[in-house]
């Protein structure tokens, strides 16, 4: 047998072999990934402009952390152009989301390695999941996520990976326009690029560049195409077809909201004015607490002469959870302006149980405690209250 055909089937045997190992690691079998390099740079191109735009508007209208230069002062305030409800999402936003999505819609693609790695790299393709679905919010509205998943046996690897794709959507007039997607929730400025490294599964939400020309709500129909860019494979393409957000077909829309602390502010009784309960959420984790958040309640009332009375209390809960118990309690032996001993006597009062159906709906039931002493108002009852007040930067809607 001749070398030359030694040496051929050796080349085959071993490209055999690497192929069986690729694909073991979760790579695809589409041949040698081709980039279309002219895309990508358009691609890239107009998000760049796009984002260039975001910047100059956040300076202008002096968002928080942008550079001076703007005529307003740099202060914290709801983002106009957002593509969702800024109470609707926390961060990190958590993989398997799409699974309380009925509508749900996923693909495999294969997506490009790092084109401009070199070596294994450089002819890297990789069969990954991508998930397009929705997450309820308040008020009738959702936020459109989407979620790419790694092979299992791939995760995290930093010496093979994918890149991202270039994400387009169709809506109305606009056509196949590159669109701002973060994978950080509540941003102005955030987004991530075409051929971007993803070495980890990661959920990103789909976004409306701040100031732009270009404001496409997410809640109506849509038609979202993934193109990996890769001239070499014959599905280069996958197209998403989403249809308008319908909060009937979503079991969560009818729940009450995760409290979090967009529900701090003040809330009353649009029936009656002089009474009111202010409500504040915020950490636990600093402390080392088990429990990650906390909920204080001030319930400024009266009691049955009419004399203003206030209870106030606190409870714990875990991230996510649609309602808290607080423990009320009362106060007694003070003075007017600090006119008092070292201390005064606090006594438990009773229970406090609240949950928020939207942004601007307080529901809550109270019970008094057993054997409270005469002249302490006592009573039991559910009442539906609305909000007065909400804190800057924290727009819940």
């Amino acid at each position: 047998m001749k070398y030359s055909t030694i040496f051929s089937r050796s080349i085959a045997a071993a490209a055999l072999a690497a192929a069986a190992i690729a694909q073991a690691a979760g790579a695809s079998a589409v041949t040698t990934p081709r980039l279309d390099l002219a895309r990508a740079q358009q691609v890239r191109a107009q998000m760049q402009a796009q984002a260039s735009q975001a910047i100059a508007s956040a300076q202008k209208s002096g968002v928080a952390s942008a550079k001076p230069g703007g005529t307003k002062p740099a202060e914290l305030f709801a983002n106009p152009d957002r593509a969702y409800p800024p109470s609707c999402l926390n961060s990190p936003m958590p993989l398997g989301m799409w699974q309380n999505d009925p509508n749900a819609q996923s693909a495999q693609v294969n997506l490009l390695g790092d084109p401009y790695a070199g070596g294994s790299e450089a002819r890297y393709v990789e069969q990954d999941t991508i998930y397009l679905f929705r997450v309820v919010c308040t008020s009738g509205l959702s936020a459109t996520l989407l979620e790419i998943d790694r092979p299992s046996n791939m995760e995290g690897n930093s010496n093979l990976y994918p890149t991202l794709p270039a994400v387009s959507v169709t809506q109305g007039g606009v056509q196949n326009f590159y669109i701002r997607m973060a994978d950080d929730p509540n941003t102005f400025l955030s987004t991530t690029y075409a051929i971007n490294p993803l070495v980890s599964s990661d959920v990103f939400v789909l976004e409306n560049f701040y100031g732009g020309s270009v404001q496409l709500n997410y809640n109506q129909a849509l038609t979202l195409t993934i193109d990996t860019l890769n001239t070499a494979d014959p599905n280069r393409y996958t197209t998403f077809n989403l249809g308008t957000y319908n909060p009937a077909q979503y079991a969560q829309a009818s729940q009450a909201l995760p409290i979090s602390g967009y529900m701090t502010g003040n809330w009353y009784d649009s029936n009656h004015s002089g009474e009111g309960i202010q409500v504040e959420v915020g950490e636990l984790q600093g402390s080392g607490s088990t429990v990650p958040r906390y909920i204080v309640v001030a319930w400024y009332t009266y009691d049955s002469s009419g004399v203003p009375y206030w209870l106030f209390g606190s409870g714990t809960f875990n991230a996510g959870d649609t309602s808290a118990q607080v423990t009320l309690g009362y106060s007694s032996g003070g003075g007017f302006a600090g006119n008092f001993g070292p201390s005064v006597t606090q006594t438990v009062w009773g229970t406090f149980n609240v949950q928020f159906p939207d942004c601007n709906t307080m529901q809550f039931s109270y019970q008094s405690a057993s054997g409270l002493p005469a002249g302490v108002p006592t009573g039991s009852g559910a009442k539906i209250w609305k909000r007065l007040t909400q804190i800057n930067g924290l727009t819940c809607q």
